[in-house]
């Protein structure tokens, strides 16, 4: 179920016109310190703004024609209850448990398999769609690239039977790659496409796990599959490019031809299942054998000088290199993804969170008689205050948070925003400033006062900020405020900002601030149940 978690997911936002970034959105579940659960699942949502439905509804025909035409379910599955997308298609239901696992069941048969627990989800215009730029970069420069090498491989006017044996080494350089990657367990299209559907004869993890895989240590099949097309494809180029035969090149693909041999029998004899993938690369290698038998003068008719064995050489050894200097690195890649996803799930976990909370230094945030800027449900029982300042460079990643709290949470969470700024300099642009967003907050209101904090949080110029929205026009009233602030930050020795404390608490210095956004929904839970206990008793 984990591993297909995200792809169901992903595919619930896609048939809701809903598109995010993949990396991003397999990273936030992964993370979740409830994964594989529907609470990850619903937590995901809430992060990305996505209006979503936790239900569990009645089992009947009746609910079901009230349902979403595609929504997510849990249902019975091989004795296990696993989660799956369904899609309402009028005469039947399609059902999605996997990439690999796939049903189509009438209404009633669908009925006999569902648990009544489902998650909706709804488009709105808080959902900030965002895609990976770098990968559309990434894909343009291998297209171009790949232009020019074919370009340049087609101006040297290489014979039909050289393009054919160039052309397959270059598709089994891309088998080869989906190979190393099933190894790794990383999805990708061609291997779910060739190794999709698992049989008692067809499981390419069997084979590519297997101890014949490994033989050659310390080189897997799939590792010379990729140095062995990868040099072939450069040899080709090079010997086309420098006008030399590449007869030695061709010598190494019936070479090959034994090891084709080995892994058949290892895979009907051995242990008697079949990996696709390998079948597809040993036939391109035969493929290619043929075309050079049928075609012997390409290896007979020359000579094999040493320049031309060099040249033929180079493309295989210019491979082995980089693979030698690229595979330890791509291993580790794979490691540090996992320790970050363990990290965030790590950091993520409440429990662990409040623990360092509890511990924290108290301190009494109460002000009287205060007009102090206050985001959000005022009477929340969780109640943020932040210490912070326009002109500190720290507090500017604080007031986006601030802003994303408010987008998410604003009716659990009570954010008081406090200014610690030397009233005796009154025409200093802090005071300035600061008395002037105090003004606004109490004039015109919350909305106005977080659009002003906005524009001067995020580096506009003083001087046009307070010719769009005045000096403060209450000067005593609210200087007096800034002042009441002030005594209260030096009475608690807060004198840097910024400052975040949680109903008195200071801020886990283990955590960052940005952090906060995740544990706002358990905070508010927990502080809520602190106050119902606190009722009773009293």
């Amino acid at each position: 179920m984990k591993d297909s978690l995200f792809y169901l997911v992903q595919q619930l936002l896609i048939n809701n016109s809903i598109n995010l970034d993949k990396k991003e959105l397999a990273f936030q579940i992964q993370s979740h310190p409830s994964y594989p659960s529907l609470h990850a699942v619903t937590g995901v949502l809430d992060h990305f703004n996505i209006d979503n439905l936790a239900l569990d509804v009645p089992v009947n025909v009746d609910t079901l024609k009230q349902l979403p035409k595609v929504f997510l379910a849990q249902i019975h599955s091989d004795q296990q209850k696993v989660f799956a997308i369904v899609a309402n298609k009028g005469l039947n239901y399609h059902v999605i448990i996997s990439k690999k696992t796939k049903l189509k069941l009438s209404a009633t048969d669908f009925l006999s398999i569902f648990t009544g627990i489902i998650v909706a989800v709804e488009k709105t215009d808080l959902v900030e769609e965002k895609t990976d730029s770098s990968i559309h970069i990434k894909n343009s420069l291998i297209a171009i690239c790949s232009l020019v090498v074919l370009s340049i491989y087609l101006n040297t006017e290489p014979s039909l039977t050289s393009v054919l044996i160039f052309a397959s080494s270059i598709l089994g350089l891309f088998i080869s790659i989906s190979l190393k990657k099933q190894e790794k367990g990383i999805q990708n299209v061609i291997g779910n496409a060739f190794c999709s559907g698992e049989s008692e004869k067809k499981d390419c993890n069997a084979v590519l796990t297997s101890k014949g895989a490994n033989i050659f240590k310390p080189y897997k099949l799939s590792d010379l599959c990729l140095i062995f097309f990868s040099g072939l494809s450069l040899s080709i180029l090079f010997t086309s490019v420098l006008n030399i035969s590449a007869s030695f090149t061709f010598a190494l693909i019936l070479l090959s031809f034994p090891i084709t041999l080995y892994s058949i029998y290892y895979q009907a004899v051995i242990i008697k299942k079949w990996c696709l993938l390998c079948i597809s690369v040993v036939g391109i290698l035969w493929v290619q054998s043929a075309l050079i038998i049928f075609n012997a003068n390409i290896i007979t008719s020359v000579s094999w000088s040493i320049n031309t064995i060099l040249v033929n050489s180079f493309g295989f050894l210019l491979a082995l290199t980089l693979w030698h200097l690229l595979a330890h690195n791509l291993d580790e890649l794979q490691v540090l993804k996992k320790v970050r996803i363990d990290l965030f799930k790590f950091k993520r976990n409440f429990k662990i969170f409040n623990t360092l909370l509890q511990t924290s230094k108290t301190i009494n945030t109460t002000i009287y008689n205060s007009s102090e800027i206050i985001f959000g449900n005022a009477n929340s029982p969780l109640k943020i205050v932040i210490v912070t300042s326009p002109f500190c460079g720290h507090c500017k990643p604080v007031h986006s948070l601030i802003e994303d709290i408010l987008k998410k949470h604003s009716s659990k969470v009570a954010i008081s925003v406090r200014f610690n700024a030397n009233i005796n300099y009154p025409e200093d642009n802090l005071v300035k400033v600061t008395s002037r967003l105090i003004e606004i907050y109490n004039t015109n209101g919350e909305t106005d006062c977080l659009a002003a904090m906005h524009d001067i949080y995020q580096g506009q110029p003083t001087d046009l900020w307070l010719n769009e929205l005045g000096n403060c026009n209450n000067t005593e009233l609210f200087i007096e405020e800034l002042k009441k602030e002030n005594e209260w930050c030096a009475n608690n020795n807060l004198n840097f900002t910024p400052v975040i404390l949680i109903n008195g608490r200071t801020y886990p210095k283990e955590y960052d601030r940005n952090d906060l956004i995740y544990f706002i929904e358990e905070l508010y839970e927990s502080n809520t149940i602190s106050m119902e206990e606190l009722e009773l008793t009293t």
